[in-house]
């Protein structure tokens, strides 16, 4: 019997469980705030902070209204490179609560 990787374990694992859409919805959120912080800076990213992805939103908390017309300037781009990683779209739009 050969061995099988611990990787390909998990991975086999959290699709049984049915988890891979909510693993990804989290590793959006992360994402989100290194986007962020490589866009626009750590000062940026302390401003701003991703709450919860349903239905391809992406909801984000935001102190600065400067900073929700710059990101929306710029939304297209940002979420093309979140949605890179998963090749498809897993975010279509960037909701603000300000």
């Amino acid at each position: 019997m050969p061995f099988i990787r611990l990787e390909q374990l998990l991975n086999r694992s959290v699709k049984q469980a049915g988890l891979t859409p909510k693993l990804a919805h989290s590793k959006v959120l992360e994402e989100f705030t290194a986007v962020i912080e490589k866009s626009f800076g750590p000062q940026a990213a302390g401003k701003v902070k991703p709450l919860y992805l349903k239905d391809s939103v992406l909801t984000v908390a935001c102190l600065s209204s400067a900073l929700v017309a710059a990101i929306t300037e710029q939304q297209r781009r940002l979420i093309e490179e979140l949605n890179r990683p998963y090749r498809q779209a897993v975010v279509e739009q960037i909701r603000f609560l300000t």
